[in-house]
């Protein structure tokens, strides 16, 4: 069965029942899908800093593990995530934009954990809805005048498949006791392209 299109406020209102911890487990489990995306974008243009948007994601892990940062390196850890970003306009790889999205939805998780707001989780979420859209709107060759391109973005196996690990993965969260490092792990080998991106194809 095809799953609908992304609804923000159904996710913000399912997010909203559960505690932060697991709040930024979603976010968190959204995000891992996109830093590969932006390795794809540093081995594509020979610029970029992953190791600093892979620590600002760790700095979200681990606070769902118990081992809080303080605020002040949670700050650092958002600075030199957004400070990785690239800009669009220097660079013409076809990841420029996922790769500014894997910054900007860690970024927008470390957020939350400075202002508990959960809109801040659903944005991240948004971000990889946001990645797979552009990137399948290029590699298709759709027309943007086309009345049909929003169902046909839809429709498309790479879509499909982020919006069903975002649900699977919503479901697990909401379903589980407690969270664990055996839990994470288990969640994130549940993703069915292990080790790559929502861009990449199985």
């Amino acid at each position: 069965m095809a799953m609908p299109a992304f609804d923000a406020q159904v996710l913000k209102d399912r997010l909203t029942a559960l505690d932060l911890e697991k709040k930024i487990t979603f976010g968190a489990l959204c995000c891992e899908r996109l830093l590969p995306n932006y390795l794809a974008f540093q081995q594509d243009s020979g610029w970029g800093d992953a190791a600093h948007v892979r620590n600002a994601l760790d700095c979200a892990t681990s606070f769902v593990l118990g081992e809080k940062s303080s605020l002040q390196e949670i700050k650092a850890a958002s600075a030199a995530c957004e400070s990785a970003a690239p800009n669009s306009d220097d660079f013409s790889s076809i990841y420029v934009t996922a790769a500014q999205d894997a910054c900007f939805s860690i970024c927008s998780l470390l957020d939350c954990l400075i202002e508990e707001d959960v809109g801040k989780v659903v944005r991240a979420a948004i971000y990889a809805t946001e990645s797979v859209d552009l990137y399948v709107q290029e590699i298709e060759a759709m027309d943007p005048a086309d009345p049909q391109l929003e169902k046909r973005i839809l429709m498309h196996h790479l879509m499909q498949r982020e919006l069903q690990q975002q649900e699977k993965d919503l479901v697990a969260i909401e379903s589980v006791d407690a969270l664990s490092l055996s839990f994470l792990e288990e969640r994130k080998s549940s993703w069915s392209n292990e080790g790559k991106g929502n861009l990449d194809s199985q």
